[in-house]
């Protein structure tokens, strides 16, 4: 990718690859709600979460910084092996 398709701006950058990552954990409506509280401009957060092959490919610190992995559930007990 040359610099020219590169998001100079990046705090929005950072905001956009969160929300990206949130809809892929979440659901979409979550991840837009995210993008508007941080500011994302309404045309960018439908291209991102709306077109995904029309996406910027994130940096590797983006990747690595805005990883979010859903919670794994607390573990069970069966109170009836005991």
């Amino acid at each position: 990718m040359n610099e020219r398709q590169r998001r100079s701006d990046t705090v929005t950058a950072k905001a956009v690859a969160r929300g990206v990552n949130i809809q892929s954990v979440r659901n979409r409506a979550l991840a837009q709600k995210y993008m508007e509280y941080r500011r994302v401009p309404s045309g960018v957060i439908a291209r991102v979460l709306d077109k995904p092959l029309l996406r910027r490919a994130p940096s590797n610190d983006q990747l690595v910084s805005e990883a979010i992995t859903p919670s794994s559930p607390p573990p069970t007990q069966d109170r009836a092996d005991e």
